[in-house]
């Protein structure tokens, strides 16, 4: 059996022969690493389109800062990337657009846990003693028994 990112890197290869959407995946996920934190903060990528790369920012003012360091910082994302990927640098404002850098599930430190259901255990003898759904109902009744 061959290793899933083996996989996904042949997928890639074949669907996108030059690497460009796979290094633009790899931009984001480092996006921090690789401008620094002051111009993180700033502007994050939010696309791109052919050799342009688009970055997202608050407020215009932000965009004028950003493009003052326009070259610098297409220098660190083609260092980073290896190989001169993008050329030209888009700077809009955000308008509500997720950054594409931003974490897909954030830890908000507030577990769900599960609630008690009221009539636990009643299906206890419902099923044919040692089969499967019976060792999981007893194991889900074990569940809610030892966590109350």
């Amino acid at each position: 059996m061959e290793p899933v990112n083996n996989l996904l890197d042949n997928f890639f290869k074949r669907n996108d022969p030059e690497g460009r959407h796979y290094l633009f995946v790899k931009i984001c996920e480092n996006w921090r690493r690789i401008v620094g934190a002051e111009l993180a903060d700033l502007a994050s990528p939010v696309g791109r389109k052919k050799r342009t790369l688009i970055l997202g920012a608050q407020d215009s003012i932000v965009i004028q800062e950003v493009t003052f360091q326009q070259e610098e910082l297409l220098r660190r994302v083609n260092d980073f990337c290896g190989v001169v990927l993008f050329d030209n640098l888009r700077i809009e404002l955000l308008k509500g657009r997720t950054p594409l850098d931003a974490p897909l599930v954030q830890n908000t430190g507030t577990g769900l846990e599960p609630r008690r259901p009221k009539q636990l255990g009643g299906l206890l003898d419902a099923f044919p003693k040692g089969s499967a759904i019976a060792r999981c109902y007893a194991k889900y009744v074990d569940f809610f028994n030892k966590n109350t």
